[in-house]
């Protein structure tokens, strides 16, 4: 009875040894199996954001080209050809306005030429004693050579009181000019009297057309007005009555 019961606790003692040890097998292959890698894809919208962001970088990059274009050679030289035309147009214009007024004047010259001519077929009640008495040697003889209007110009001239507004303005004008002249090392100016809207001139040239630059000359100042000249000379002296 005892045998018995020993080999009956040895066969169970057995088995459970078995079980146990299979456990233990079992666990410890468990641990030894590697861990799985699961691969995670892109989700679909992630890659439709990066589309979305390339056009509007392509888009950001062709608008700053377009404001700042890259110039060609050819575009270059199209561009200073088209400044030297302009140019060139500027000048031939300031040109052609140069001739224009050249013979404007010219034309206004032979006007006030023809009126003077015109005036001097008109009578005078002055007399060369009268005309004579207002200029000094040796102009004196050169008012008595004036007829008709100019006569009674020249004289009711040296009647008005002196013009210390305009005429004074006028006399330094004409004056300044004469004086820093490159030609009035050639001239005694002898006088300048303004009384609007006349002028006297009083000259002695010690070069022959010396006085004749210098009234060209000054034809071209701003405030040269005149539009009327009356001359009388001799080889050396000059008598100009001037009046607008």
């Amino acid at each position: 009875m005892n045998s018995l019961k020993a080999l009956v606790l040895l066969a169970v003692g057995a088995i459970l040894g078995y079980v146990f040890s299979s456990l233990s097998t079992e666990s410890y292959q468990d641990n030894l199996t590697p861990p799985m890698v699961i691969a995670v894809k892109t989700p679909p919208t992630a890659k439709i954001s990066k589309l979305k962001v390339a056009p509007d970088v392509l888009d950001q990059t062709i608008d700053a080209s377009q404001v700042q274009p890259q110039v060609t050679n050819n575009q270059t030289l199209t561009t200073v050809d088209g400044d030297e035309m302009l140019n060139q147009q500027h000048l031939d214009l300031i040109a052609e306005h140069q001739l224009l007024e050249d013979k404007y004047k010219k034309s206004k010259n032979k006007i006030s030429l023809l009126k003077n001519q015109l005036n001097e077929f008109d009578g005078s009640k002055v007399t060369d004693e009268e005309m004579q008495a207002l200029a000094p040697e040796p102009f004196k003889f050169f008012l008595s050579s004036f007829r008709g209007k100019t006569r009674n110009d020249i004289y009711d001239f040296h009647q008005k009181e002196d013009d210390v507004d305009w005429g004074y303005n006028m006399k330094n004008n004409i004056s300044d000019f004469v004086l820093t002249h490159y030609e009035a090392t050639n001239i005694d100016l002898i006088s300048v009297i303004c009384k609007q809207p006349y002028c006297e001139i009083l000259a002695i040239e010690k070069q022959k057309d010396a006085l004749n630059k210098i009234i060209k000359d000054i034809n071209q100042q701003p405030w040269w007005t005149f539009s009327s000249t009356s001359s009388s000379s001799n080889n050396e002296s000059t008598y100009i009555f001037l009046s607008m």
